[in-house]
């Protein structure tokens, strides 16, 4: 029966466990986040106008056009996406687990390191999101563990498939574009007398699949410039601001950061002192991605040197690792913000090694008398990491949908709805463009409404701010609030 048990693929046993969360999300959802309305859209026009509309649409459309085909099977569109997302959280999971195997193995390694994915609160927050990056997160561990497997043993089918992947990856996140063009270098420091040729097979594996898929994609009518240049677009104000800053943007930032009179002379600091800014927002976000209890279980097993590596093992994972932050340090010195949602893969790579330091935990408690209340201690460190991954004490927004639900009901048939709401937008079913609703609401776009046009307005402070003006109060009548007239999130009007 033991020899049984040891013959089980525990990664196995976490994918299924893995789908069983996602099913438990989708029982229990929760408000669709504001990014979900633009990949449902897409699906939308994929569906009814094909691939090419998608991606005009949509620059990286690859995650709404999956979104679109599981829906063909019957589901609806946000149903699809959680079930697109749950296949990639499993992937997800497979993926570090294997990853942990090729660095140790061992069951009970195996087995703290499938709690301890499973059990991740802060990546389990976004299993209630509909967002892209799940499927860029798994898609990367994969090809890491690819990597792992070609540095061990140079089999050219890993590096296939480490390409492959990687350019899979790049359908959902173009940073995955850096991993396969330059991770490969980092085999150079392998010292097994192998290196340069592993190394040079892997590079060519790498530009000769971005070629071929160039070519590809080109044949199928894809233009790629055009969607690079669409992508960059998008940072091109950032950009400029960063690195070629005005002379009164200048001036402007170091009165603010040193004061008016100081500034003359310490101006030319600016871009030093903002590098050291941006490092410290970067390590503030580290730290909320990877979460307290597995931030400080680090800090625990690096001073007791907990952490231990084959240097085969360990180069690619810092190369990720590096690369990794790089790669958020200069997004965030460009667009000047960064969300630990940007920051997850780097705490997956750093979770890898939290499975040995509490195995390390473990081994150690069993040592002492006291052995019973370490195990406790332990039972209660995943207890509290499960509760935190899928009990939430944040307010409910069951009034967004129930403010969605009274729009829809009273709406007049020739009337349209003005709102600030994504979900107000989609569920009234009466803003074609739902998917481009804008936080702020203009006064000219509440003045362009007609008599009887319902204005379904957030409550945000600029919002309530401009309702204050005397020009607008005689336009509007109030009508409903919710989740009550004493704490109005969401109030609606309709126009006089």
């Amino acid at each position: 029966m033991k020899d049984n048990w040891h013959s089980i693929d525990i990664r196995l046993i976490a994918v299924a466990c893995s789908l069983a969360i996602t099913a438990f999300t989708m029982l229990v959802p929760d408000t669709p986040n504001d990014d979900a309305y633009i990949y449902v859209r897409t699906a939308e026009v994929f569906l009814e106008d094909g691939l090419g509309a998608a991606f005009q649409h949509f620059s990286w459309a690859s995650y709404s056009v999956l979104i679109g085909l599981i829906s063909l099977m019957g589901f609806s569109l946000f149903t699809a996406a959680y079930l697109v997302n749950g296949l990639f959280f499993a992937l997800l999971v497979y993926a570090f687990l294997s990853i942990i195997k090729e660095i140790d193995g061992s069951p009970r390694i195996m087995l703290m390191a499938a709690l301890c994915i499973l059990l991740y609160p802060q990546l389990n927050e976004y299993r209630y999101l509909i967002i892209r990056d799940p499927a860029y997160w798994a898609l990367t561990l994969f090809s890491l563990w690819q990597l792992l497997l070609y540095n061990k043993n140079h089999k050219i089918l890993h590096a296939l498939l480490f390409c492959g992947v990687l350019l899979l990856a790049a359908s959902f996140r173009s940073e995955a574009l850096v991993y396969l063009i330059l991770a490969p270098a980092f085999l150079l420091f392998t010292k097994d007398g192998t290196q340069g040729r592993t190394q040079r097979l892997l590079q060519a594996c790498a530009l000769s699949s971005l070629l071929l898929t160039w070519i590809i994609l080109t044949l199928f009518g894809v233009d790629i410039l055009g969607l690079l240049v669409s992508f960059f677009s998008v940072y091109e104000s950032f950009l400029n601001s960063a690195l070629n800053p005005s002379e009164a943007e200048a001036s402007a930032i170091a009165a603010v950061l040193f004061g008016e009179h100081a500034s003359a002379y310490s101006q030319e600091y600016i871009v030093v002192f903002m590098a050291v800014g941006m490092l410290v927002i970067l390590a503030g976000n580290l730290f909320n991605g990877i979460g307290g209890p597995f931030f400080w279980l680090l800090v625990y097993g690096a001073y007791k040197r907990c952490i231990r590596l084959e240097r085969k093992s360990v180069l690619p994972v810092l190369a990720y690792l590096l690369l990794n932050a790089a790669i958020l340090f200069v997004f965030l010195y460009v667009t000047r913000y960064l969300t630990s949602r940007y920051a997850m893969l780097f705490c997956l790579l750093l979770a890898l090694a939290v499975p040995q330091v509490l195995v390390r935990i473990v081994a150690g408690i069993q040592q002492h008398r006291f052995a019973p209340y370490g195990m406790r201690m332990l039972i209660l460190f995943f207890a509290y990491c499960g509760f935190d991954s899928f009990i939430s004490f944040g307010e409910s927004k069951d009034y967004v949908f129930d403010s969605a639900a009274w729009v829809a009901e009273r709406v007049e048939a020739d009337s349209t709805v003005v709102t600030n709401n994504h979900a107000i937008a989609y569920f009234s079913g009466r803003v074609a463009d739902y998917d481009k609703t804008q936080r702020l609401v203009s006064e000219e776009a509440i003045r362009s409404t007609r008599s009887d046009d319902l204005i379904a307005l957030e409550m945000h402070f600029e919002v309530s701010q401009m309702l204050e003006q005397e020009s607008l109060r005689d336009l509007l009548e109030f009508e409903a609030a919710f989740p009550s007239a004493d704490d109005p999130q969401i109030t609606i009007f309709r126009r006089r």
